[in-house]
């Protein structure tokens, strides 16, 4: 991604400001990719607060809300993953050079939360007052939350908006064949799932043995350093991109994602009836 490349005329634009260093707040989960987004931005940017909602909490929390079907497909999906060791496969993906692995900054601040819509949220939102805040992997975000955050708050979507929107995009994508609709989006956040305006939408080289996995390792990761480019060109004082999303979308909730769908594609990727096209260099954004 090149800040500085020609958008979609249409976009709405607005500045951050004069050009000078931004702060930041990060919210996000504990997860390999997590912790790379977290190394990223510390070591480049100005981090004032970095709040973790780590993922198994994200899954107690469905049992305690006696949401039953969503947390056995949350668990299946989990063990899913450790089984066929796809949670080892983005470690070493994501794994981080012992010149990143170092300590949080001294004037950062941690917080460690059950639920990412817990009052001392807001509350640290307010007292760090950040000029951006970054969110990747968390609950969806309550009024409390958006409204104590920063007019500016920018997720990295692990799907190509606004087709996919929710979660396993990635999957789904190329369970339909939908071979132009791979990668992850860096947009706004408004009171929708997945709604905001579009900053970028950042889609990575196909190739024949990919998996969702894979796909979706290598379109984060990508994500990710085109964040960065887009920060950076915030505190030079110029405006982000924001494209109005347009068009039909499909929201995939974790329990969508069935062990048949597992089965059925693990069968037309062995026998040959799905086969993805060679695209070795990403392709700009549309």
């Amino acid at each position: 991604m090149n800040a500085k490349q020609t958008h979609d005329p249409q976009m709405v634009r607005k500045s951050l400001g004069d050009g000078t260093k931004k702060k930041l707040v990060l919210l996000c989960s504990d997860e390999a990719h997590h912790r790379y987004l977290i190394a990223t931005l510390c070591a480049t940017f100005q981090v004032a607060a970095i709040v973790e909602e780590p993922a198994h909490e994200q899954r107690h929390r469905l049992f305690l809300l006696k949401r039953y079907k969503d947390y056995y497909y949350a668990m299946y999906h989990y063990l899913r993953r450790q089984l066929f060791g796809l949670n080892a496969y983005r470690q070493r993906y994501f794994a981080l050079p012992d010149s990143r692995s170092t300590p949080l900054p001294t004037n950062c601040e941690f917080l460690r939360v059950q639920w990412i819509n817990s009052p001392e949220v807001p509350e640290l939102l307010r007292r760090h007052a950040p000029d951006i805040t970054i969110v990747m992997g968390t609950s969806i975000l309550n009024q409390s939350v958006l409204t104590a955050a920063s007019d500016f708050i920018l997720n990295i979507h692990g799907g190509y908006l606004p087709d996919y929107r929710g979660n396993h995009c990635f999957f789904f994508a190329l369970y339909h064949e939908d071979f132009n609709k791979i990668g992850s989006t860096i947009h706004f956040i408004n009171a929708g799932i997945d709604r905001g305006d579009i900053v970028e939408v950042v889609v990575p080289p196909l190739y024949a043995n990919d998996t969702p996995e894979t796909l979706y390792c290598r379109a984060e990761k990508l994500a990710i350093s085109c964040l960065v480019s887009w920060i950076e060109h915030a505190e030079q004082g110029l405006p982000l991109p924001r494209r109005p999303q347009t068009g039909p979308s499909k929201l995939y909730r974790t329990r969508d994602r069935k062990p048949y769908h597992d089965i059925l594609l693990f069968l037309r990727r062995r026998f040959g009836r799905l086969i993805i096209p060679e695209r070795p260099q990403p392709q700009p954004s549309k």
